[in-house]
């Protein structure tokens, strides 16, 4: 993949361009659509591959990937013609929303009193690590999705103690071991995975389930070659992965289980049984984000043809159609006690502020537009925040994250 644009105004230029060619192409049929995408994808990296490649590369060579996206993936691409064209998923929309305070976290499989040895009710990723991995509120300041914390060599010690003990079928020595890597490492997803898999083997579904569930609402899980190469043999995996299918037969009613049962469906490829499970699940939670999220993402290509076949492209009145210099100024917004200030300036540049009590996060990058569509580029190349825009008058507008429901509310900003 070509490097980024570096200057702000060829940046501003690029992004314009990239969603322009998004919108355009998606007139073409579905099966040319769904080629290009695997064109785009040998060719280019999505936004939460961004975000990991700072991550996983220093895990050594246990770990060889992620997930397989398969047809199913295309949905967010599907519904979103500009979504495609500057790689945005499910994955980044959630980090963007979570980090920028525009989206509210929840986790259904965690309760307070449980014995899950970790707080699964924040999400494990937000923009500015430096501003929450402590419990003291501070002032960020400007936050760079970069500045994840790396590894520490206490953490990364325990944590090949922990591999070792895992190998060795010791899952209780294996799960102190990462609980003393948590103490230095407590938002790294590699760890959080390989913790819930710990959980998963000592039958703990409950715990093992919430977090999962932490890490699926920030990227995809393993794949099939990382997860079995913490194991002796496939026989030993087999076993644990027959009882957990039992559990769930004689617990139709358990959501933990559907949803645990799926992502490990989901890891060892089989995508099918993955979107059945999750869609169990999400029918004991309808209303939980992340399982919609799911459900569409491991829908069998046969299905998807049948039941999401896109619309048209959706025509915005001429009256609709931004441009960039009616969107020049600073804008305030406030939802559920958080303060929201988001400055665009006449060169491209934005500025986006999220303040709740005495935290405070800003987040700097560019702005283009398209149609309707505003998107936030952020500087470091963490991640951009797509959105669709309606004003009411030249002093306010709506603003509503690509990807929310229809009953989201969004955010109403008024100029400063």
């Amino acid at each position: 993949m070509a490097d980024r644009p570096q200057s702000l105004e060829d940046r501003r230029a690029n992004l314009s361009d990239r969603m322009s060619s998004g919108r355009e192409n998606w007139q073409q049929n579905r099966g040319d659509r769904q080629e290009d995408r695997q064109d785009w994808r040998d060719q280019n990296r999505e936004d939460w591959q961004n975000w990991a490649d700072g991550k996983l590369e220093n895990y050594g060579d246990w770990y060889h990937g992620g997930w397989q996206p398969g047809d199913g993936w295309n949905y967010m691409w599907d519904n979103y013609p500009v979504a495609s064209a500057i790689g945005l998923t499910a994955w980044g929309i959630n980090r963007i929303g979570y980090g920028w305070g525009y989206s509210g976290y929840s986790n259904p499989y965690y309760s307070e009193g449980g014995s899950y040895g970790y707080d699964y009710s924040q999400p494990l990723v937000v923009y500015s690590d430096s501003a929450a991995t402590s419990g003291d509120a501070t002032d960020a300041g400007t936050a760079s999705s970069s500045s994840q914390p790396q590894p520490t060599d206490e953490g990364m010690a325990a944590f090949d103690e922990a591999r070792a003990a895992f190998r060795n079928g010791d899952y209780a020595n294996a799960l102190m071991k990462l609980d003393t890597t948590l103490k230095t490492m407590p938002r790294d997803t590699v760890v959080h995975e390989f913790r819930g898999l710990v959980l998963f083997a000592l039958n703990k579904y409950p715990e093992s389930a919430a977090a999962i569930y932490a890490v699926l609402a920030t990227g995809p899980g393993w794949d099939w070659t990382t997860m079995i190469g913490l194991y002796p043999g496939v026989d030993v995996y087999t076993e644990q992965f027959r009882v957990l299918e039992e559990f769930v037969k004689a617990n139709p009613k358990s959501a933990d289980g559907h949803f645990l049962l799926a992502y490990h469906y989901q890891t060892c490829g089989h995508t099918s049984n993955a979107g059945r499970q999750f869609k169990l699940a999400q029918a004991l939670l309808p209303d939980d984000k992340l399982l919609k999220q799911l459900v569409a993402m491991t829908t069998p290509s046969e299905d998807s043809r049948k039941s999401e076949t896109p619309p048209p492209l959706p025509t915005v009145p001429p009256e609709k159609v931004l441009k960039p210099e009616q969107l020049v100024g600073t804008w305030k917004a406030s939802n559920q006690g958080a303060a929201f200030q988001l400055e665009l300036a006449k060169d491209g540049s934005f500025v986006w502020t999220y303040a709740r009590g005495k935290q405070k996060q800003s987040v700097k990058g560019a702005f283009a537009v398209d149609q309707n569509n505003l998107a936030l580029e952020t500087d470091d190349g963490g991640g951009t925040m797509l959105a669709e825009i309606d004003f009411s008058d030249p002093s306010q507008f709506k603003f509503k994250m690509i990807g929310d429901g229809e009953n989201e509310p969004g955010l109403s900003f008024k100029k400063s």
